[in-house]
């Protein structure tokens, strides 16, 4: 659990360098803004589809069904 953790936290330091280098910010104002938003709670996550166990049971019941 550790491992994943810390690959969070590097890849959200990652996540804010590159928002700073888009915003064309110089060093001061990086710091200013990584202080402000590197915090525990306001981790980035790219957001992906939610599997249900009903939708994933639904599509195996179709592939059984078919395979009769």
């Amino acid at each position: 659990m550790d491992f994943l953790e810390e690959l969070i936290i590097m890849n959200n330091m990652i996540q804010l360098r590159k928002i700073t280098t888009e915003m064309n910010l110089n060093e001061e104002e990086t710091q200013l803004f990584i202080a402000k938003y590197n915090k525990e709670n306001n981790r980035l996550f790219t957001p992906c589809k939610k599997y249900m166990v009903d939708e994933y049971k639904e599509t195996l019941d179709k592939y059984n069904n078919k395979s009769d």
